[in-house]
């Protein structure tokens, strides 16, 4: 045993972590190449901004059905399933490259990607006992530390441009798939449950409950709320900076301040998460959300930088937060995990594509960005207020108890 945990399960999250940070070139390619490939494709940032909203819209969908498919099936066939989509999503935007091909790999099928969304809680879920919180922290940090060491690297490298940052992340995408098919299994010291029940059935009474508790309500508040946060951020933060006529080399140290701040702070958070109140951790996590965005739509010369601080301290502990206070208050058993992920992972891309959609409806008729910022900062002060709200009153239900 290692600090209380299989060496299996160590071994297996830093596998996953070293795909999860070459992967993240996907996500670079996204928020630096912008304008490089609507010139490409003769498009405006409009199409850009629909492809990723389909994206995440389609990945919404397919997170419950790919939830469900995890309990039923297992996370290592749905993390076959999902890897063959991601190498044909690649190979189409690469091979075809107009507005067709692009559309089809970045937004169809990188969508139906979205049913392996709940693959790594479940596997975390399975072969993690004491650190959990720090497991999901950990995993979640591989693309923000992908972020911040590629981000210079890449950028230093005037010839490269969007096709081949992609025809790189190719290799790593299909040496994944065998490597799943040999790695990738389950813990055996546990008996396996199989859901006999049916998704509709299923999330009928999950969605009571959350609409029924006050704590479940908070945190579909919360999720919604880092979804658009996500959706503004990935998808719009370069161009905010841009439009803001911020350097280039402010945008890239930014950018990998952003990542690397992403790293400290999730771990930072997943120790909270496990040693003390969730709902107060999570709290002070939207707080410095709300003075994140604060920062960025007061436009200071050191915005980009206090920006990337506060919100990457804040960035990764969100949706994993969330998704343990749900699953502790709601008492799921192993049946429902998948499912009851999915279900919260479908708020959170919807909050992703209703905040890309907003944006471009944003710049397109006031050529800025402000009202996005702004909601972004009122929706973090009500989390920040929900989840204070929340944890005062266990506060008052555990002493009521223990009078």
């Amino acid at each position: 045993m290692l600090l209380k945990e299989q060496k299996y399960a160590w071994f297996l999250l830093l596998f996953l972590w070293f795909f999860g940070f070459v992967g993240s070139l996907g996500r670079f390619v996204t928020a630096f190449y912008q304008t490089d490939i609507t010139a490409s494709l003769g498009v405006g940032r409009d199409f850009i901004g629909f492809t990723w909203s389909t994206a995440t819209i389609v990945g919404a969908i397919c997170a419950p059905i790919g939830g469900y498919l995890v309990d039923r099936i297992g996370y290592k066939k749905v993390m076959l399933l999902v890897s063959l989509c991601n190498v044909l999503s690649l190979v189409i935007v690469v091979s075809i490259q107009n507005q067709l091909g692009y559309f089809v790999g970045n937004g169809l099928l990188a969508g139906i990607a979205g049913l392996g969304a709940s693959t790594s809680y479940v596997l975390i879920a399975n072969w993690f006992r004491n650190h959990r919180a720090k497991a999901l922290a950990i995993l979640g940090s591989a693309g923000s530390l992908g972020l911040a060491f590629l981000t210079p690297i890449l950028n230093s490298i005037s010839e490269l441009n969007w096709i081949q940052v992609y025809k790189i992340l190719l290799l790593p995408s299909i040496l994944f798939i065998p490597f799943v098919f040999v790695f990738i299994k389950r813990n055996h010291d546990e008996t396996e449950d199989k859901v006999t029940s049916s998704p509709s059935s299923l999330m009928k009474g999950s969605l009571l409950d959350y609409f029924r508790h006050p704590t479940l309500f908070v945190v579909v508040m919360a999720i919604l709320t880092c979804g658009i946060s996500m959706g503004t951020v990935e998808m719009n933060l370069v161009a905010i900076h841009q439009h803001n006529e911020v350097s280039t080399t402010m945008i890239s140290s930014a950018l990998s301040l952003l990542g690397l701040l992403e790293v400290f702070g999730g771990i930072t958070f997943s120790f909270m998460l496990d040693r003390t109140s969730r709902t107060k951790a999570l709290a002070l996590l939207y707080l410095l959300r709300t003075v994140a965005f604060t920062f960025l739509i007061t436009q200071f010369p050191v915005s980009p930088i206090m920006f990337s601080l506060l919100f990457g301290a804040s960035y990764v502990g969100a949706v994993q937060g969330g998704i343990l206070v749900a699953g502790e208050t709601l008492g799921t058993g192993k049946r429902k995990i998948g499912l009851q992920t999915g279900f919260l992972l479908l708020i959170h891309q919807l909050g992703g594509a209703i905040a890309a959609i907003c944006a471009g409806l944003n710049f397109d008729y006031a050529h800025n960005y402000q009202a996005i910022i702004i909601l972004n900062l009122v929706l973090s002060l009500i989390v920040t207020m929900g989840y204070f709200i929340v944890s005062r009153k266990q506060v008052v239900n555990y002493s009521s108890e223990a009078a």
